[in-house]
């Protein structure tokens, strides 16, 4: 099931790309932050009261663990990446948050006992590059914000840090209900927010593209690609997993240029060829047999 649930978060997170830009037409970043979370984790709590046993609340130990993950990932991720969209641009932004294969791999050696073997080596480098190279090609002539650039990175930080916290800890309730609390928990602080930059934000009802858009991030984008995700970080070595995710920036530039007229230049082309050697690279690893604990088995 691993290569179908990758498949499915590089299509609903790389599409995000030019869907997000309709989805501006309608609302603001912090409107549609707030929404998806609210959204897609009300969705999901209603799919697990159709799944065996019917539970919606995660067991007591757990509460602990879910709550960091939130934070981590449906809190300060989305934030300090719209705070760096803001600054810099989506384009910018977006990449900077793909060096999470970096943070993610270091990580995962002291908290998880992983080892960098050369391949996994070999592929985050020629990640890393893929990176430079797109940061490269949307670096405007005045050169990047360091505010902005700061953000993206706490982005990839954040996010990185996520995925070794998911693979370290241990739930014994289905991965579908967890994801689902990891996104509601993050809804009051998002609310919060909201609150706060009300004057700043915009909805606009009329918005048709912009409303499917928004569609899209909540039920997509949010509630199925991270219900397929973390059973993919539970299979995977969080060095591997994270380096996979390397695809979504490459569908992310290529639907760009069809649906938003983005156009693909020089640097995204080397970016896709250092994309494609580090998946080529990754692929082997992805065979490797699972661990004896495993960890957010999905339902």
């Amino acid at each position: 099931m691993t290569w179908p649930l990758l498949l499915i978060v590089w299509l609903c997170w790389g599409l995000s790309y030019p869907f997000m830009a309709w989805t501006l037409e309608a609302v603001d970043l912090i409107t549609a932050r707030l929404l998806a979370n609210a959204g897609a984790g009300t969705l999901l709590l209603l799919l697990c009261l159709h799944t065996p046993g019917r539970r919606i609340l995660p067991h007591r130990e757990e509460w602990r663990g879910v709550l960091a993950l939130s934070l981590l990932i449906m809190v300060i991720f989305p934030f300090a990446l719209i705070a760096g969209v803001m600054l810099v641009g989506p384009g910018q932004a977006a990449i900077l948050n793909y060096t999470m294969p970096l943070w993610a791999s270091l990580l995962a050696v002291p908290v998880l006992g992983e080892r960098l073997d050369r391949p996994t080596l070999l592929a985050l480098g020629l990640g890393l590059v893929a990176v430079l190279l797109v940061l490269a090609g949307t670096t405007g002539t005045e050169g990047p914000n360091s505010l902005g650039v700061g953000l993206g990175l706490i982005a990839g930080t954040t996010f990185g840090a996520g995925t070794v916290l998911s693979k370290k800890l241990c739930f014994r309730s289905p991965v579908l209900l967890i994801t689902a609390w990891q996104l509601l928990l993050g809804t009051p602080p998002a609310f919060a927010v909201w609150l706060v930059l009300h004057g700043q934000t915009y909805l606009h009802p009329d918005a048709g593209r912009g409303l499917f858009g928004l569609f899209y991030m909540i039920v997509f984008a949010n509630a199925l690609a991270y219900a397929a995700w973390f059973p993919v970080v539970g299979r995977l070595k969080a060095s591997v997993a994270s380096l996979s995710l390397l695809v979504v920036p490459c569908i992310g530039v290529a639907s760009s240029a069809v649906l938003v007229q983005r156009a693909i230049g020089p640097f995204d082309v080397a970016a896709l060829a250092c994309v494609l050697g580090a998946i080529a690279l990754v692929v082997r690893r992805t065979a490797a047999p699972p661990a004896l604990k495993t960890h957010q088995q999905a339902d």
